[in-house]
C-alpha cells in the first residue's frame, strides 16, 4: 500500500479533465476498486455533475493500493469546482486496483500441446510443483503466451517461457518449471544375467513403471533383446538398455542350417543354407540347395531355422546359388 506520488496533483492541472463546472454537494468516497489503468474523478467524488468525470492519472498496479489523503483531496476539489461540504485534512480514501493470479489452469493446456508436438506420451502427467503465477490486472482477459519451451525428454523436466501484455501496453514475463510423467512398459531381467549370456523371452519380464523412475533409452519391445548377449552382469528387475546388450549373430551368413518344416501335424527337416545373418529369434532366409528354392524362417538356435507357417518358397537367383556353392543346372 502507498500513498498517491507527489507527482499525481500537478497532473490535474494540465487539463486533462474538462472545464471545472460547478456542481452540487459531492460525497467522498470511503474507497475504490479499480478496473481500469487510469484513476478517474467518480473513484473519489460520488454525485459529480455531468460532464465533470475524467481521468487524473495512474492508478496503482494490479492488486495494489494507494491512500489519497485529505489535503490532496481538497485540493483536487478545488481544481474542479466539486462543492465537497465535508472537507477534512482526516479524510482519505483507499484506491485498490482490481487484479488476478494467473494459475496453473491458464497456462497447463498450453504447456500440454506444445509438450506432446516434441514426443510427450499422450497419457503424460504434468506437474508444475510451487507454481506462483503472476498477478495481473482483473481486466485483462488474455491468455498468457507461451513464447518457448525447453524440454529435457529423457529426463521428463521441462521449463515453459510466458509473456502476458498488461493493459498499459507493457507486457510481463513468467516462467514455469515441471516435469513430465508416463505409465510405460519396460523390459527388465527376470533373474540376474551373466556377461557373454544370450538372452531369451523366459530370461525376460515387462512390467509397467512411472518413466520418471527409469533410466534414459529404456527398451519396452522384448523382441528387441531376444537374442542379443548380454554385455555386463544384469540384476534382476533391472531395467534394460541398450548400453546393457550387445548384437551377436547367432547364425552368420553362409552357414548350414537345419530347416523345421511343420505343416497339417507332419514335421520335416531339411538341410539349408543362411543367406542371412541373424541373432535368436529373428527371420532369415534360407537357401534349400535341393530345391533351389529360398524360405523364411525364424532363428531357433546355432544350427536351426523354423520355417515360418504360411511362408512361400520363391526361387533362387544365380548369384544367391553361386554365393551358396551351388552349382547351376547347365553345370550338372
Amino acid at each position: 500500500m502507498s500513498r498517491l506520488p507527489q507527482y499525481f496533483l500537478p497532473v490535474f492541472a494540465l487539463g486533462l479533465c474538462l472545464a471545472a463546472l460547478p456542481s452540487d454537494a459531492a460525497t467522498l468516497r470511503k474507497a475504490a476498486i479499480l478496473h481500469r489503468a487510469q484513476v478517474r474523478l467518480s473513484d473519489l467524488f460520488a454525485d459529480l455533475a455531468p460532464g465533470q468525470d475524467c481521468d487524473l492519472g495512474p492508478a496503482p498496479a494490479p492488486g495494489q493500493s494507494q491512500i489519497i489523503d485529505g489535503a490532496q483531496l481538497e485540493a483536487i476539489a478545488t481544481q474542479f469546482g466539486i462543492d465537497w461540504p465535508d472537507a477534512s485534512d482526516t479524510a482519505r480514501v483507499r484506491l485498490t486496483r482490481a487484479a488476478r493470479t494467473i494459475t496453473r489452469d491458464d497456462i497447463m493446456p498450453l504447456i500440454t500441446a506444445e509438450l506432446r508436438k516434441r514426443g510427450a506420451p499422450e497419457n503424460a502427467i504434468l506437474d508444475i510443483p510451487n507454481f506462483s503465477g503472476p498477478t495481473i490486472a482483473a481486466s485483462q482477459d488474455e491468455t498468457p503466451h507461451l513464447a518457448n519451451v525447453v524440454y529435457d525428454a529423457s529426463h521428463g523436466r521441462f521449463s515453459a517461457y510466458f509473456t502476458v501484455p498488461s493493459d498499459e501496453g507493457i507486457s510481463s514475463s513468467f516462467r514455469a518449471d515441471g516435469t513430465v510423467s508416463a505409465q510405460i512398459d519396460v523390459v527388465t531381467a527376470l533373474h540376474d544375467l551373466s556377461p557373454g549370456q544370450i538372452i531369451s523371452r523366459n530370461d525376460l519380464d515387462v512390467i509397467n513403471e512411472d518413466s520418471r523412475t527409469l533410466p534414459a533409452r529404456t527398451i519396452s519391445d522384448p523382441a528387441a533383446v531376444v537374442g542379443q548377449t548380454a554385455r555386463h552382469t544384469i540384476s534382476a528387475g533391472s531395467p534394460l538398455t541398450p548400453d546393457q546388450i550387445i548384437h551377436v549373430d547367432l547364425v552368420e551368413k553362409g552357414a548350414p542350417v537345419i530347416l523345421d518344416i511343420s505343416s497339417t501335424g507332419l514335421h520335416l527337416t531339411a538341410s539349408g543354407i543362411a543367406v542371412d545373418s541373424g541373432a535368436l529369434g529373428e527371420r532369415i532366409h534360407v537357401l534349400n540347395p535341393t530345391s533351389r528354392m529360398i524360405v523364411v524362417g525364424q532363428i531357433i538356435d546355432r544350427t536351426r531355422v523354423e520355417v515360418l507357417p504360411g511362408s512361400t518358397p520363391m526361387p533362387a537367383d544365380q548369384r544367391v546359388l553361386r554365393v551358396a556353392g551351388v552349382r547351376s543346372q547347365r553345370n550338372i
